[in-house]
């Protein structure tokens, strides 16, 4: 038995409801299959959506093609519809293959039957990673040294199915918009579980093969496994004569073992291995939105900047009409009554990774019926870009204040551009992006007004706090302490009161006691007064 042979050797290390054990890759899929708690312990936070996206593709190709809807609970039978996609071999499933003509594990045959034109040599798994190390700041390159074959499984699936364009005549994967752009996630999901995610997804997958095909060309019976097809890197396939579930591969890489050591060969290519011209990412691909690209044909893909998924950023994309979801982000008649939206992407830079970004938004039971119609004109949509624009204004009333600690009690205009604020006022975004969903889902059962005033007392509390926060840390002279301090409870206290009239009116109405500081005069400045 080849110990490479995922289909075969236990590679895989999981936590199986509570116990430690080691699976193969069909033990994998019977276990995600069935009602197990599966948890991948040597898989790290960046490899998730990769490996869930394998996975979940794997499965919903291996089951169309055998027009099987059923999720086999027994390995021997995963085993018998994955060997069917190769025609019984077993090459296609090594991470090792002696012989340069076959294929092995998302590794394409070598034409020209030698591992010269790969010519450049990685010993560690995370080398071949798509994480960019190389300054050793935040994670040190090169170090996993005591490296098992499932470490190189997994560093190899995210770099053939995930990685972009990282210079010449290295050319990135096709479900994404450009080369330095990402494959992100955002989806519903029953809960962080992977196996009801994976169940799920293929589901999701299966349900829309014949949308796919009829909306984007695909050839239901072209090349769905691309590693199974020679590439000597002069030569792009055509992105119609593919199975709409593919599973691709970006870069020519042979996997090499000496002793228990495997080794990787990678080389470059004159062309990208799917025809890319004119493209910008819009795949079908189930769990990445789209828009229509303003400057080439079709969709273009979502890309996640280093911001990462700031509650702006959701809400676009839940809610704006420019955005079209994903499959995955429909929801389904069998979904849990209180689902998740799961988003995931590393974020890739201009020779850097800028991060690796995560957020799990959870959906109440009686917000769920709200969330099968998402848009601007839906009262999701409305309420979530009146909290926006309220969030802001809150904003601005904070930065004037803020800027006069830095820039003093002065009857000149304030420099809006002064960045000496940009600390408090991060702070009090972080604060309103911990509060946004949670309190538009909280409030979703009642009247607009009810709601409004709801995240009027978030904000001002949370403006406050930050304000009181700047007085006490922000650098003042002592000299001059009492009049800058005046002022700046002037500025903050008069645009408190103009921004949040309606919310004080109630609060005074209901006995509440006042909360503006005695020393404040009754000034009405405007932001940037």
């Amino acid at each position: 038995m080849d110990s490479s042979d995922i289909l075969t050797a236990r590679l895989i290390t999981v936590t199986l409801d509570g116990a430690r054990c080691r699976g193969s890759l069909v033990d994998v899929l019977a276990w995600l299959s069935g009602a197990h708690e599966v948890v991948f312990a040597a898989l790290q936070p960046h490899q998730h959506h990769p490996w869930h996206a394998f996975t979940v593709q794997l499965a919903a190709i291996a089951l169309s093609r055998a027009k099987q809807a059923e999720f086999p609970e027994d390995p021997a039978e995963w085993r018998k519809l994955l060997l069917a996609l190769t025609d019984g071999a077993h090459e296609p499933w090594s991470l090792v293959v002696e012989d340069l003509s076959k294929p092995a594990l998302l590794q394409p045959p070598v034409p020209e039957k030698t591992l010269d034109p790969l010519k450049n040599l990685l010993s560690t798994p995370d080398a071949l990673d798509i994480l960019l190390t190389t300054r050793n700041f935040d994670l040190k390159s090169q170090r996993m040294v005591r490296s098992s074959p499932e470490h190189w499984l997994f560093a190899l699936v995210t770099k053939q199915t995930f990685e972009g364009y990282s210079g010449k005549m290295n050319y990135g994967i096709h479900r994404m918009n450009g080369g330095q752009a990402n494959r992100p996630c955002v989806a519903l999901a029953p809960s962080r579980s992977w196996a009801p995610r994976f169940r799920r997804d293929v589901h999701v997958w299966l349900d829309h093969r014949k949308k796919l095909i009829d909306g984007y060309g695909y050839d239901p019976k072209g090349p769905a496994l691309l590693w199974l097809l020679p590439w000597d890197g002069t030569e792009s396939l055509l992105r119609p004569s593919l199975d709409p579930f593919f599973i691709e591969v970006c870069r020519r890489i042979r996997l090499t073992a000496e002793g228990d050591t495997l080794a990787a060969h990678m080389g470059t290519s004159q062309v990208a291995r799917i025809d890319a011209t004119d493209h910008a990412g819009g795949t079908g691909d189930i769990w990445t939105p789209t828009q229509q690209s303003p400057k080439k044909s079709g969709a273009a893909s979502l890309t996640i900047p280093a911001t990462g998924f700031t509650y702006k950023k959701i809400a676009e994309l839940l809610f704006e009409e420019k955005w079209h979801r994903g499959a995955a982000l429909e929801l389904r008649d069998d979904d849990r009554p209180a689902p998740i939206v799961i988003a995931q992407a590393l974020v890739r830079g201009q020779g850097k990774t800028e991060g690796y970004h995560e957020r799990i938004i959870p959906i109440p039971m009686k917000a769920r019926g709200f969330f099968r119609k998402l848009g601007p004109e839906e009262i999701l949509g409305k309420r979530a870009k009146e909290m926006i624009l309220r969030a802001k204004e809150a904003r601005d009333a904070l930065k004037p204040a803020i800027l006069t600690l830095f820039q003093g009690a002065t009857e000149h205009k304030l420099d809006l551009r002064d960045e000496r604020a940009d600390t408090w006022l991060d702070r009090l975004e972080t604060r309103i992006d911990d509060a946004f969903f949670t309190t538009l889902f909280e409030h979703i059962d009642q009247d607009g007004d009810q709601a409004a005033l709801a995240w009027d007392d978030h904000l001002e509390q949370f403006a406050r706090n930050t304000f009181h926060e700047a007085l006490a840390e922000a650098p003042i002279p002592s000299v001059h302490r009492f009049p800058i301090v005046v002022a700046a409870e002037g500025r903050f206290y008069s645009a408190r009161r103009r921004v949040f009239e309606r919310l004080l009116d109630e609060r005074r109405r209901r006995g509440e006691p006042e909360t503006e500081p005695s020393s404040a005069p009754d000034l009405d400045m405007q932001p940037g007064a």
